[in-house]
């Protein structure tokens, strides 16, 4: 890992940043209007409506609000807040509002007891607008949603693409390698929660197996499967 890595990663540790005035929108939006973009079913309008108490457009990162470069791909960064009914928010609210705005999204969520915490996935949007979505990952929590003293300014780079780069960089449980690319790094994150996912349900079967010859072939699995966790795990200099 590079010294400018370890700088964005120990610098931006929380996820919470200050954002600037010149971004400020704060724009209540409809969570009937969402959810009708979204073609949600009733399932996911409950949720909006039990779980959800206002959404506020807060601020939009982008070429004219923080003049930087724009990206061809990503011509700008929102920030959404989301005011909680309870303490519980399901990912299939984000991921709708993630679908029915065809822009990156930054979600600072706040629960009814004023704790506060940070989540985003990793957004990419096809030519034909089609969206996809990495799995979402998540600040630690502050239990005083009002403190501003742990916001970090925002990182100072050229371009819209890098910084919404380095504000998910905060966000991730595995730092860049040198050289590779922040979309190749998504994809190492991913893969690593598959090969967590399946060591989980193989360990549960070897559990339960009674016979030899099957524990064996077991046990070489998994053993298959921690070697390649270490290699996907470990950091390189």
């Amino acid at each position: 890992m590079t010294d400018e890595n370890r700088k964005i990663r120990n610098g931006l540790k929380k996820g919470f940043f200050r954002y600037p005035k010149s971004t400020v929108v704060n724009r209540n939006l409809p969570k009937n209007k969402i959810y009708e973009r979204a073609k949600a079913d009733t399932k996911l309008k409950e949720s909006f409506v039990n779980e959800v108490d206002q959404i506020l457009w807060a601020h939009k990162l982008s070429s004219t609000t923080l003049n930087i470069e724009g990206d061809k791909k990503i011509a700008e960064i929102q920030v959404f807040r989301i005011q909680l009914k309870g303490e519980a928010l399901n990912n299939d609210v984000l991921q709708a509002i993630d679908k029915a705005i065809p822009h990156p999204i930054i979600f600072e969520i706040k629960t009814s007891t004023n704790k506060l915490s940070v989540t985003a996935a990793y957004k990419e949007i096809g030519q034909n607008g089609g969206i996809s979505l990495s799995e979402y990952y998540q600040s630690d929590t502050l239990l005083d949603g009002s403190n501003d003293e742990v916001r970090a300014n925002l990182p100072t780079v050229l371009n819209v693409k890098a910084l919404y780069e380095q504000l998910l960089v905060s966000l991730l449980p595995y730092e860049l390698r040198d050289n590779e690319t922040f979309p190749q790094l998504i994809a190492r994150i991913d893969e690593i929660s598959s090969l967590e996912k399946k060591h989980i349900q193989i360990s549960k079967k070897l559990s339960t197996e009674k016979q030899f010859k099957k524990k064996v072939s077991i046990n070489a699995e998994l053993k298959n499967i921690k070697q390649l966790l270490k290699k996907l795990t470990t950091e390189q200099d």
